[in-house]
């Protein structure tokens, strides 16, 4: 190579990784970000000198509206990407189940 290359992480190990969730088109959205958000701030995995930020978007899948929520946040490095991703779909489910936001049934 001749000519030097861009990386958006500019040599930092942390990058950004999105976990994503199908919800219920008419779940509480206000709950679910809060719980998402609590759930990223805590993982072992997050670097919290970046962002963290929920978002919800409507999708159709299977001839069935859902609500897709998009958890992006930062990891400390690379190599925990699907860890913390692991991670935010089970704490995150887990609560919305214990907090009966969705019904496990609805799930699958």
């Amino acid at each position: 190579m001749s000519k030097s290359v861009s990386n958006a992480n500019s040599g930092e190990p942390n990058c950004q990784v999105a976990a994503e969730l199908f919800l219920p088109i008419d779940i509480d959205t206000e709950r679910v970000r809060m719980i998402a958000l609590e759930a990223a701030q805590v993982s072992r995995y997050v670097y919290l000198k970046k962002p963290i930020v929920v978002l919800f978007f409507s999708e159709v899948k299977e001839d069935r509206s859902y609500l897709k929520m998009r958890l992006k946040a930062y990891v400390m490095d690379i190599r925990f990407e699907f860890a913390f991703k692991s991670d935010m779909t089970e704490i995150v489910l887990r609560e919305l189940i214990k907090e009966r936001i969705v019904k496990a049934e609805e799930m699958r």
